[in-house]
């Protein structure tokens, strides 16, 4: 009998060195691990056990050694194949690897990639993930809208499979699909990539599971877990289960044992017992890991490669700031950022639950290599703060990947203010135009510090020398609704928006053949035109169970070829959809996929008819033959539903010729040559037709036959003359 449990994985000690351990910061980690457990047969005796288990893999950033010989399976799998021809009972095992892990993380991604069917196959939907399910695709394209590439997609679905989820340990081994997470919001690491991967396959990105163990914090030990990794030009990881989420970087606590098309196991036992014996293989707790022992680890410095500052000091009561920070990376990256409120003493009259408010203080930024973001937070001190009291509130920003960070302000009753008012010169522009923010400044006593414009990637100021007209020019890169706000150094905050659209948009041209012969090879072409240079856009293009995609920069006009070989004969459309920021076009073209027709002369007979020979022709039609014309010496003949046709003929030589053609259009044809003998009115051949064929043959035959005999004689004197 076989048996296949979960990941065979028990945790029976912590490691003391993990104390104190920062795990988003583990750049490298040296594991010893045990996996051990038993088999045994219940009421009766094991008489032979063969078992296979996963171990760590041996990957670019995981290396492995295992005490016993490892087999690699053809998805990078490793397994070890344990057998016993006389096991004890219960029959123990032991398997114990020594591995290193190292963070991963992303420094470049290629603009130009094509995606063959070793990834392909990671598109389609399982057994428990639904990806083509409609509901799933329409939430994967709402949550992905106006992203710029590929990376943005999957980090903003991580981020909101990470946010929309609650962790519930009672779902722990129960294995829900897609559509029950949807509709319970609950469920533990691998509900939550299961939702990741069938939102990312079902707008054509690829994505696996992997499984293995990871370090948690909070429970300060090793636990079974699993996480996803997509293709996007390469394979990227993601975790979007703990919070922050990691998307292009994982820290080195995460120990890889395999990767799936779905969650399945490698695991699995087969043993013979005596008759009626049950064997007996114990789950594992899935909330427990394995005999880990960590040998060492390191990690990384925290990034203090960031700036943050806030528009005013010192603000009054009631009044609104703003605190920016310039976030840079040299890798693709979610960054976690957590801007807190502050609070006072409670020693009165300076108490208060609050002195300054951070409105929505969590965010999660998106970064590429070489690439600048601004985040911008509003915040507000509490009006009813006591007029007695000067107060100094520290506003703090942690991060899990960068070092935290203070900035003070204060809040007084006597704060000096200045009047402004902002607005923009145009509520929608084009993507690639400049977006002018206008800044009025009334009259004051005096004129100082300064006037702060900030958006997602522009951050700039202007000092105030007197009152009037400002202004900023901004060349906004997100297309969609922007934000931006304008502050200054006295306080006050105005919030504008506008909206961006595409910069003259994407011509998309999609050729496909209407009519294909099943079996032929055929190239769809999708072209592109546009007025820009460098975009990035992603086709996919799909015929039955048969997709490919590609991904490309457009410069100007592109021409994008997709092979494909049209065996299916259920295939009825071709699917292209061509993707870019803010630009989604699909394009359904139907196609009939046919068999090639066959019309082939299978019988004739013959019968006089007045003199001449009526010739009955019975034809075979294989598939649907259009067009069809039969002629004999030029003269169409009818050929009837059955394929049968009739026509009179002279005796003698004659031309068959039959044209037709295929759905598709494309011709076919062929001559034959009919011998039609000259036949009697009873139907009996005419013998005065014998007798002239005798008449030209006969001498034929008897010059022959005298040439013949000639020879022999010859042969035969010859012989006689040599015998003498």
């Amino acid at each position: 009998m076989a048996i296949k449990p979960h990941l065979l994985l028990l945790l029976l000690f912590i490691t003391p060195l993990a104390a104190g351990m920062d795990t988003r910061l583990v750049n490298y980690m040296n594991l010893t691990v045990l996996q051990q457990g038993s088999v045994r047969a219940v009421g009766g005796e094991l008489k032979y056990v063969i078992m296979n288990l996963s171990v760590p893999t041996q990957t670019d950033y995981q290396t492995a050694v295992t005490d016993r010989p490892v087999t690699k399976l053809d998805d990078g799998n490793s397994i070890v194949t344990i057998e016993s021809k006389n096991p004890t009972n219960p029959f123990g095992y032991k398997v114990i690897s020594y591995v290193g892990v190292n963070a991963r993380s992303t420094a470049y991604l290629p603009s130009n990639y094509q995606l063959d069917y070793s990834e392909l196959r990671y598109t389609q939907p399982s057994w428990r993930v639904q990806s083509d399910d409609e509901q799933v695709r329409n939430l994967a394209r709402a949550i992905t809208t106006n992203s710029s590439d590929d990376f943005e997609r999957i980090s903003k679905l991580a981020v909101w499979v990470n946010q929309q989820l609650t962790y519930d340990l009672k779902i722990a081994g129960l294995l829900k699909d897609t559509r029950w997470i949807l509709q319970n919001k609950r469920g533990v690491c691998t509900e939550y990539s299961t939702l990741f991967i069938a939102l990312s396959r079902s707008i054509g990105i690829p994505a696996r599971f992997v499984s293995g163990l990871a370090y948690d914090e909070d429970r300060g030990g090793w636990v079974g877990h699993s996480w996803a990794e997509v293709f996007i030009g390469r394979w990227v990881p993601v975790d979007p289960t703990w919070t922050p989420v990691e998307v292009g970087y994982l820290d080195a606590t995460h120990l890889e044992i395999s990767k799936m098309l779905d969650n399945e196991t490698f695991d699995n036992v087969y043993a013979l017992t005596s008759q009626n014996a049950r064997l007996e293989w114990p789950k594992p707790d899935t909330s427990r890991g394995a005999d880990i022992g960590i040998n060492s680890f390191d990690e990384a410095e925290v990034n203090s490669n960031y700036q943050m500052e806030s528009a005013a000091e010192k603000i009054g009561f009631g009044v609104k700031t703003l605190v920016i920070a310039t976030v840079y990376s040299d890798e693709y990256q979610v960054v976690s950022l957590n801007l807190t409120s502050c609070t006072s003493s409670n020693e009165p009259p300076c108490n208060a639950a609050q002195i300054i408010k951070v409105d929505d203080g969590a965010r999660e930024v998106v970064l590429r290599p070489g690439e600048r973001k601004i985040v911008t937070w509003v915040v507000n001190s509490d009006p009813r703060l006591s007029s007695s009291c000067w107060y100094r509130c520290p506003l703090v920003l942690n991060s899990d990947r960068l070092k935290p960070k203070t900035v003070e302000i204060q809040a007084v009753s006597n704060a000096q203010s200045i009047n402004f008012n902002a607005f923009l010169e145009k509520s929608e522009l084009r993507l690639g135009e400049n977006q002018t923010v206008y800044v009025d400044v009334g009259a004051a006593r005096k004129y100082e510090g300064r006037l702060y414009v900030t958006h997602d990637d522009y951050f700039n100021f202007q000092q105030i020398t007197k009152s009037g007209r400002y202004s900023f020019s901004v060349k906004p890169t997100r297309i969609g609704l922007n934000k931006l706000y304008v502050a200054t150094s006295l306080g006050g905050v105005k919030e504008l928006e506008f909206f961006v659209t595409e910069s003259g948009g994407i011509g998309v041209n999609v050729n496909v053949p209407q009519f294909i012969p099943a079996g032929a090879s055929e190239k769809i072409y999708v072209n592109l035109t546009s007025n820009e240079t460098g975009r990035g856009i992603r086709i996919t293009a799909s015929a039955g169970r048969s997709k490919e995609a590609k991904q490309i920069s457009l410069n100007g006009n592109a021409s994008v070829e997709f092979p494909f070989n049209f065996s299916d004969s259920s295939t009825r459309n071709v699917t292209v959809s061509v993707e870019s920021s803010g630009f989604l076009r699909e394009f359904v073209k139907p196609v009939t996929i046919y068999n090639i027709p066959n019309v082939n002369l299978t019988k004739m007979s013959f019968k006089a008819e007045n003199g001449s020979v009526r010739a009955d022709l019975l034809f075979s039609i294989k598939y649907e033959a259009e067009e069809l014309i039969v002629s004999v010496d030029g003269s169409p003949v009818a050929v009837m539903q059955d394929g049968s046709a009739s026509v009179v003929l002279t005796p003698g030589t004659h031309v068959l010729r039959v044209n037709y053609s295929d759905v598709g259009g494309l011709k076919y044809g062929y001559a034959q040559i009919l011998d039609v003998p000259l036949v009697s009115e009873n139907g009996d051949k005419n013998w005065e037709t014998y007798i002239n064929y005798l008449i030209v043959i006969l001498p034929v035959v008897l010059y022959s036959g005298s040439l013949l005999i000639l020879a022999i004689a010859v042969v035969v004197l010859k012989k006689i003359e040599k015998d003498q």
